[in-house]
């Protein structure tokens, strides 16, 4: 008797979507935009099953069909190994390693950093007039500092997750944003006499 392995489109209360029977057991989403939609997707492109995806992870066939059916989400080190499997560079992961980011300053603001740190007076040994020149370096410094955390503040993964050096996130510096930082830090410390 023959099996009729054509896909047959039912509603599944429990994913709650679309599902298309695979011909098997397995029930799996036919929405591409989400995860295991998208691993369905590429495992069917490339004329995978999902025993040799399955034994490429080093996990159970039906692990492999959870993660597709969406019962189940890899963790980052599955979906690294599936994007090396489909040659994608990390994109099931919504991103791509290493994440780029740059410090952008605007010019006025890095104008006016230098402008306060030229002017800025030495330690005068008068701690209300000292501390008068140190706030007006720490107020010019801020809104740099806090671009600069921005571009430098790592995504919200699990990094212990990530197989060992693997860069999670590349930031390019501005060279004279980042000499004005340590000037004013250098003159913060000299304005309140700190060694």
């Amino acid at each position: 008797m023959d099996v009729d392995r054509t896909p047959t489109y039912l509603y599944n209360d429990y994913i709650g979507d679309t599902t298309t029977d695979d011909g098997g057991d397995n029930m799996i989403s036919k929405n591409p935009n989400e995860l295991h939609g998208k691993i369905f997707e590429l495992r069917k492109l490339n004329g995978y099953t999902q025993q040799y995806v399955a034994d490429y992870l080093d996990i159970d066939k039906s692990t492999y069909a959870h993660y597709e059916a969406g019962r189940r989400t890899p963790d980052v080190k599955k979906l690294k190994k599936l994007a090396e499997l489909y040659n994608l560079e990390d994109e099931l992961l919504g991103s791509t390693f290493p994440i780029e980011a740059s410090a952008i300053y605007p010019i006025e603001m890095l104008d006016n950093l230098q402008e306060v740190i030229n002017e800025c007076k030495p330690h005068s040994g008068d701690y209300y007039a000292d501390n008068i020149e140190f706030k007006k370096l720490r107020e010019a410094l801020k809104p740099i500092m806090q671009i600069r955390d921005e571009a430098l503040d790592l995504p919200d993964i699990k990094i212990c997750d990530l197989p060992s050096n693997t860069t999670v996130k590349r930031v390019y510096l501005d060279m004279r944003a980042e000499s004005l930082i340590k000037r004013c830090l250098d003159k913060q410390s000299e304005v309140m006499n700190w060694k």
